[in-house]
């Protein structure tokens, strides 16, 4: 997803003021501005009446005016294109023209030929954004439908997949948690928990975002915490070493909700694609992916702990609880609300771990308890319970969804048309012969190098269905090839365009460019060779 630089420089702050920001209120809406904001914009001055009567016809500078915090709240908007260029709409038609007009290779159909300009098309468009990123994404079918692989139904059937249904319920349930305050409420947990102590802060920050983005899409995660803690930073009294934890908090938070997302498959848009495509060729449950991402979860907590401290070198300095025991004590008790809200994410985490096993316990039908089912009741929960309504969704990302349909699509048309065979017989010579370590060594370093320049959910969408394959016909497992390639994808920490979680960063002004490069290698790269060891230890001894 592209940054503008021009533009994300024009919404930053020159240095961090350290001025608080409204508290949120239970059941009240973040987004609401403070009084004294309302009374400026209802009394402007002549000066700034014309300045605003000149610009309000341009979403340019209107955007321009949005707070680094307004912004944060704004995932979907500040993480994709929101005009037309017809430069990079005319080099992704060009690229795709391309590979339709080279004679077809020996061994590959005309659908499969047709197939591979679909592949193309797809990395490029959803590379590139020539146009906003879900619109990009709806026209991966469109173009499988030009291209005469698939009837309109056949490309668009995946969108109706049931992982779709699992993220739809992850986006409601953040939503939920955010318009009750629970976030919030979680945060002040936190540092009260830490006894003040910032080193410790972070570690259950961390620890905190990671539990939370197994069950809500990471993105999601990263936009409702960053602003809190923005807010704990206002609470550190020295002012000299106040940026630096901020930079730390805020980091924090992106890695936790990157870590977290590893642990379900409804934790990120690519574990979502993948798991889609382990499931068409190999019986993977919800649980099986558990039980390989949680460990990983576990691991990388204290190793992203340890490696931000040694990074930034921040002082554990001690930090005046009475602000946050006041507003504890404002918000009292657990409200209804905030009660019922957890009960329903209880409730769905159980029956999305063993409903499988319920399943055959009560001889109930197959899949009536299948997470997707229980995504859906999650739903409906929350709307019986008037925990949210259809207005509180306007915010939601929406455009995740596109863009897993999207990876959907494209892996259907590469295994339908045998495209992906093809291209699994021109990797496959260069593996013949291999160990499993030395296949997952260069698997995890490939993609650990490439997911910094290429976002992550892109990416999956591109390789997982070629992995699988891969798998498949090499007689390796395909979840020995996918899940390492996956949970590695989690690892783009050294750039903005590399996830929707990464923009949130760098957006809220708490990190600069260089800051974020250093760490992101430092932390990313012993991550990565904790998930070379993880994986090679479960082979050596048969786990997978």
């Amino acid at each position: 997803m592209t940054v503008h630089r021009s533009r994300l420089k024009s919404t930053l702050p020159d240095k961090v003021s350290w001025k608080r920001f409204p508290q949120e209120p239970d059941g009240s809406d973040p987004k609401a501005p403070s009084e004294a904001t309302t009374a400026q914009a209802e009394s402007p001055t002549p000066a700034r009446r014309n300045a605003t009567a000149r610009t309000t016809t341009s979403k340019r500078r209107i955007q321009r005016r949005l707070t680094p915090l307004e912004l944060i709240q704004q995932p979907l908007q500040v993480a994709t294109r929101k005009v037309f260029d017809l430069r990079r709409f005319l080099l992704v038609l060009g690229g795709t023209a391309i590979v339709l007009l080279i004679p077809a290779p020996p061994g590959l159909t005309l659908e499969a030929h047709r197939a591979l300009a679909l592949f193309v098309f797809t990395g490029m468009i959803l590379s590139l954004q020539p146009v906003p990123l879900p619109i990009a994404a709806l026209l991966v079918p469109v173009a499988q439908v030009a291209l005469g692989i698939d009837t309109a139904r056949g490309a668009f059937a995946p969108f109706a997949d049931p992982v779709i249904y699992l993220i739809l319920a992850s986006l409601f349930l953040a939503e939920t948690m955010r318009k009750h305050g629970l976030t919030r409420r979680l945060a002040l947990y936190a540092i009260i928990l830490s006894r003040g102590h910032f080193h410790r802060l972070i570690f259950i920050l961390i620890t905190l975002t990671s539990l939370l983005s197994m069950w809500v899409l990471n993105t999601a995660t990263a936009a409702m915490l960053i602003p809190v803690a923005i807010s704990i930073a206002q609470q550190i009294q020295d002012q000299s070493a106040a940026k630096r934890m901020l930079s730390v908090l805020v980091l924090a938070i992106g890695y936790g909700a990157s870590i977290g997302g590893i642990g379900t498959p409804m934790g990120s848009g690519e574990n979502a694609i993948a798991n889609g495509q382990l499931s068409q060729v190999m019986d993977f449950s919800f649980l099986s992916w558990v039980s390989y991402g949680f460990p990983v979860v576990l691991g990388l907590i204290p190793i992203t702990w340890a490696m931000l401290l040694l990074v930034f070198r921040v002082p554990n300095l001690r930090m005046d609880l009475t602000p946050t025991l006041r507003e504890l004590v404002r918000r009292r008790g657990l409200n209804n609300a905030e009660r019922e809200t957890i009960g329903v994410l209880v409730i769905s985490i159980v029956l999305w771990i063993s409903g499988s096993t319920l399943e055959k316990m009560f001889g109930l039908p197959t899949t009536l308890l299948s997470s997707a089912m229980i995504a859906i009741l999650a739903v409906a929960l929350l709307s019986i319970e008037e925990l949210i309504d259809w207005d509180d969704l306007k915010g939601v990302n929406w455009g995740i969804i596109f863009v897993i349909g999207a990876g959907l699509s494209l892996g259907d048309a590469l295994d339908k048309t045998g495209a992906s065979d093809w291209i699994v017989s021109l990797i496959e010579p260069a593996l013949s012969g291999l160990p499993y370590l030395a296949i997952l060594a260069i698997l995890i370093a490939s993609t650990f190098f490439l997911t910094q320049f290429m976002n992550s959910v892109t990416y999956g969408a591109i390789l997982s269905p070629i992995l699988v394959t891969l798998g498949v016909t090499t007689n390796i497992i395909p979840t020995r090839l996918v899940l390492p390639f996956v949970f590695t994808l989690a690892l783009c920490y050294m750039l903005p365009n590399s996830s929707a979680r990464m923009t949130l960063v760098a957006i809220s002004g708490a990190v600069d460019t260089k800051n974020q490069l250093r760490s992101g290698l430092l932390v990313g790269l012993p991550s990565a060779i904790f998930v070379f060891v993880y994986f090679a230890l479960l082979s050596l001894v048969g786990l997978i």
